[in-house]
């Protein structure tokens, strides 16, 4: 179980591995041990009220918490813990020694940061509709904020220059959207609710694009939304009572959620979202890659996700958060896709997602009693930095003379001068690490 202080009965070996790294002086930089962590939980509204609780082994907290956090983010660093019970930060320790934490591949790529953060998603409401910006996208806006010097805050559009691709891969069954439906689609399925207000929308989707409709009801003039959910409640329960909607599945699929969205928002126009966007849903194992300029919402269950470590989202709606419709016109990307896929196995124990980020990678890892895993080895002289973080059962992570163990929502770092990591005892590992390509 993850606490907020140290943990006694946590078992570590000896700390008496006295490697060093390539090319530094014998006895100047003893090679790091794999360290046990522990992560800040977010209590976003959207929440679950004992999904985290249920997997560290707790009694639940009373409040909503929505995400497991675990890396280097600045909004809330993992500590490190060592034998000795202190703890350092994460964040601290990849400034204070770049080389030795992230390795020289991920620092020339990177610069000193670690570039992705893993998380743990227990949704039980809907996310807000979102969209992040690109790499070029996200530097340009950046650099110009701060040119301007427009101070660190709310009013920043963007957080930093980095970009945000995201995985999510199910533990449960999840359902999100993601990605725009076909346009004679979205007009269908618009077609189903009646009134002035719905014209309106289908006119934008017919004759401007999904883009605009969807920026249309971000910007729907405040003093007219109330009655456009209105509308919406009375052209749902309409469609959902007629006989033809029952013969779709696609479209019950899209009236039911718009349905749900009016009644965990109430008032927002992204109600109408489901309309737009298609309905995705992932069967536990199945992985949602969703790139730079692709609107998206996760709606419901619980996953393992990696992102590239930025807070840059511009958001549409389905949030009390600020919607910044020109912003959203100018980072929506109309060709741009989601990619539902599996991992690919590597090992007899590994499967792993490597989508087109040059951020991060994840596998997935099953240890069977007795089983001595190796994970796959990764390219380069070094294997950058790692985070194995357990998801069921207990097990241990080994390197050299280091022993850590890991039980179900706890994790492990492993610094980049860490040769060989073993993983022994009986559960369900996810191992994040560094993107193969430059690609974006």
């Amino acid at each position: 179980m993850l606490t907020t202080s140290p943990d006694p009965t946590t078992q570590e070996g000896p700390i008496t591995d006295d490697l060093v790294l390539t090319g530094a002086p014998a006895g100047t930089r003893p090679r790091t041990a794999p360290r046990l962590m522990r992560n800040a939980v977010q209590r976003y509204d959207w929440g679950s009220r004992t999904a985290l609780a249920r997997i560290q082994g707790r009694a639940p907290a009373g409040h909503t918490e929505a995400e497991l956090w675990i890396g280097a983010h600045p909004l809330a660093p993992s500590a490190l813990r060592d034998v000795d019970g202190h703890e350092t930060c994460l964040a601290d320790e990849v400034g204070a020694d770049p080389l030795r934490t992230l390795g020289a591949a991920c620092l020339a790529r990177f610069g000193p940061r670690l570039p992705f953060l893993l998380k743990i998603l227990a949704i039980d409401r809907a996310l807000s509709v979102q969209v992040h910006p690109d790499a070029a996208q996200a530097a340009a806006g950046f650099a110009a904020q701060e040119a301007a010097g427009v101070p660190a805050g709310p009013g920043r559009r963007f957080a930093d220059p980095y970009p945000k691709p995201e995985l999510l891969v199910a533990v449960t069954h999840v359902e999100a959207l993601a990605g725009w439906r076909t346009a004679p689609e979205a007009a269908r399925l618009v077609d189903l609710l009646d009134g002035a207000r719905a014209e309106r929308l289908h006119a934008a989707v017919t004759t401007e694009g999904l883009p605009a409709a969807l920026a249309l009801l971000a910007g729907w003039p405040a003093h007219d939304r109330a009655a456009l959910v209105a509308d919406v409640v009375r052209g749902v329960r309409v469609a959902l009572a007629g006989s033809a909607v029952e013969r779709d599945a696609d479209a019950l699929a899209a009236l039911m959620w718009v349905h749900r969205l009016v009644g965990q928002h109430p008032g927002d126009p992204l109600v109408l979202a489901p309309l737009l966007l298609d309905v995705v849903r992932l069967a536990p194992g199945e992985g949602l890659f969703v790139p730079a300029g692709v609107p998206h919402a996760y709606l419901s269950g619980l996953g393992v996700e990696i992102m590239g470590a930025s807070d840059n989202v511009v958001r549409a709606g389905l949030t009390p958060k600020a919607v910044d419709v020109p912003l959203l016109l100018d980072l929506l990307a109309p060709d741009a896709a989601p990619v539902v896929a599996h991992g690919r196995p590597v090992t007899a124990h590994e499967v792993v997602w490597a989508p087109p980020a040059r951020e991060f990678r994840l596998g997935r890892i099953v240890v069977g009693r007795g089983d001595v895993v190796t994970p796959a080895a990764l390219p380069g002289a070094d294997a950058g930095p790692q985070i194995f973080l357990c998801l069921t059962g207990s097990v241990d992570v080994l390197a050299g003379t280091h022993r850590v163990t890991m039980r179900a929502g706890e994790s492990v770092f492993v610094g980049a001068d860490v040769d060989v990591v073993r993983l022994v005892g009986d559960g369900e590992v996810y191992r994040a690490c560094v993107g193969e390509h430059d690609a974006v």
